[in-house]
């Protein structure tokens, strides 16, 4: 029996693996052209494409980095920091959003309870110095709700993208001007003096306001590269007319005769670089580089990597 055996698993094993050759060679001659199997091919292949494709973009979605929970984000969080593998603020970000957002109910209902506050207080005081009536304090407070929720629904809007970054969203929430509906309803529901008397105390905060932002700014370039006098009075106009507040109708004390306003269509930056002189666009630069690779170092050190969005101009405020 072993003598058969010996003679059969031979002749066994090639009848198999020359079969197994002929059905790979058959498998790998192309079909022929408009037959079914050229059909089947060709769907085979576009659904192979397909497959990559949406592998492709899981392994680049923020949510699929690392888990589908909080919980487990975190941990896969610690494990790469632990292991040395990148992981950016960003990441920390992605992977709170879901924890964010199952707790929105309970934040954005203590989020309304704030906004109404601070309206009621800004309807007591502009009652005071304004004389406004009870229907009109609350015609203020609804309009001031009113545009502050649906600011907030737009930020929760971002939570629900996987691509909006930390900086997006922290950007956005800076952004939201909280005067804006306050000076729509007073401009609306006031009259004659009271209203010239509001629109000249408005005029003169943001006035300040604005002054005070574009003086910090200059202060802080002028520490890095060294600005003369006129450079001063220059790029704070470009600071003061870059603001979100800025209005035609602001007249700033002290300013030089010939400083030239912000042309449309330029940035305060791009005009700030214009004004500056080659020597000094270079330290600028250098130190723009400084700061890029400090901000590395030090998210280094916390087993993180800076956001690729991080721009060094932040630290001016442009």
């Amino acid at each position: 029996m072993k003598q058969v055996l010996k003679s059969v698993l031979p002749l066994l094993t090639g009848t198999f693996v020359g079969a197994l050759g002929a059905v790979l060679l058959q498998r790998s001659m192309p079909p022929e052209e408009g037959s079914l199997e050229e059909r089947i091919a060709l769907l085979e292949n576009d659904l192979k494409k397909s497959k990559a494709e949406l592998r492709a973009w899981e392994d680049t979605s923020p949510r699929k980095r690392f888990g589908a929970t909080t919980q487990d984000n975190v941990r896969s969080i610690a494990q790469a920091i632990k292991e040395g593998r990148p992981v950016s603020p960003d990441d920390v970000f992605n992977s709170f959003k879901p924890l964010m957002r199952d707790l929105s109910p309970l934040t954005e209902r203590m989020k309304a309870i704030e906004i109404k506050r601070s309206a009621e207080a800004r309807a007591g005081e502009y009652a005071r110095k304004y004389g406004l009536s009870t229907e009109q304090q609350n015609q203020l407070i609804a309009h001031i709700v009113v545009h502050d929720t649906e600011q907030r629904k737009i930020l929760q809007t971002m939570l629900e993208s996987d691509h909006v970054t930390m900086r997006d969203y922290i950007k956005a929430e800076r952004e939201i001007d909280h005067e804006k509906p306050v000076d729509e309803a007073m401009t609306s529901l006031l009259q004659g003096e009271k209203r010239d008397e509001y629109l000249l105390e408005r005029i003169n905060e943001k006035s300040e306001r604005v002054q005070q932002e574009a003086d910090g700014q200059v202060k802080r370039l002028d520490n890095i590269v060294q600005l003369d006098d006129s450079q001063r009075h220059q790029i704070f106009l470009y600071m003061a007319q870059g603001s979100r507040h800025y209005d035609p109708q602001m007249q700033f004390d002290g300013l030089q005769e010939g400083v030239k306003p912000l042309a449309a269509g330029t940035t305060p930056q791009q005009a700030m670089m214009s004004v500056l002189r080659p020597e000094q666009r270079q330290t600028y630069e250098k130190f723009r580089q400084e700061r890029l690779v400090q901000q590395q170092q030090e998210a280094a050190a916390l087993g993180l990597t800076i956001p690729n969005d991080w721009n060094p101009d932040d630290d001016i405020g442009f």
